[in-house]
């Protein structure tokens, strides 16, 4: 089976999601992963129209998809888990209200924390050597575990500008994992950390390959000026090899098309 890695989507799944739409047939891709913060964009708090079309396009996507046999896993990253702690940061959506009908909206999402797929253990920002990995991780978040999750979107290191001696499964700079991983994991792949094309790291650490593979291609700042490339990657888990595959993202159509879809 060939599985498919959707980066950060910060309220750009309608734009996003086409090109990846291009790959699913192409490629043979059967299980697609998506590496959390579908919500919030710098310069956007004030904007509920926006979040409300995004993520109901993002939902209409995810259920076509599932509904035609695709296996959808939905993580969940630091901006999220604003929302389902009840807990507004600077950069959610301002209006208590609809900040209130996002939180509800995601629960319809079946986010999780974590998934393994063979040897590598895939998450939003990934964990370092001072979070260990438990079974309620691999699971839909169902309420049980509100304490670790208020935990996970309050602990920053300082990469990201926190005082922790480092972030949580949600917070991690990818730096974080290069030079401080789990010792039970110590191949990752992750989100959350801008790139501007996919970045595979290998190195040794303690005797042992490491490898860290962050995925956050689609990064655009407020004046929509583009981070990322916009890359995919894709793992086939019969062979055990990572393709890269090149999209159309970092071009002045695309441009063209986010300026519209987030000012209308």
């Amino acid at each position: 089976m060939k599985t498919l890695f959707i980066g950060d989507t910060h309220l750009k799944s309608a734009l996003i999601l086409p090109l990846i739409d291009e790959l699913l047939v192409d490629h043979k891709i059967k299980r697609i992963i998506f590496m959390g913060d579908y919500t919030d964009f710098r310069g956007q708090e004030e904007n509920p129209k926006l979040y409300a079309k995004d993520l109901m396009y993002l939902k209409k996507w995810i259920d076509e998809k599932t509904n035609k046999d695709y296996e959808v896993i939905t993580l969940i990253g630091n901006h999220d888990i604003n929302y389902y702690n009840h807990f507004p940061a600077d950069y959610s959506l301002h209006d208590p209200e609809a900040f209130l009908a996002v939180s509800d909206f995601l629960d319809d999402f079946n986010l999780q924390v974590a998934y393994k797929l063979d040897d590598y253990l895939v998450s939003h920002a990934g964990f370092n050597i001072l979070f260990d990995i438990e079974d309620w991780h691999f699971d839909f978040i169902d309420g049980q575990h509100d304490d670790e999750l208020i935990r996970f979107s309050i602990a920053v290191g300082p990469n990201r500008g926190g005082r922790d001696g480092g972030g949580s499964p949600v917070w991690a700079d990818f730096r974080e994992l290069e030079l401080l991983p789990n010792e039970n994991f110590y191949k990752q792949i992750v989100g959350h950390t801008p790139q501007k094309s996919i970045n595979h790291s290998k190195h040794i650490l303690a005797g042992k390959p490491s490898e860290v593979i962050g995925v956050d291609t689609f990064a655009v700042d407020k004046n929509f000026n583009f981070y990322g490339n916009g890359e995919i990657l894709i793992y086939d888990d019969i062979s055990k090899k990572f393709e890269i595959k090149s999209t159309n993202w970092a071009s002045e159509e695309t441009k063209n098309k986010l300026i519209n879809y987030i000012g209308n």
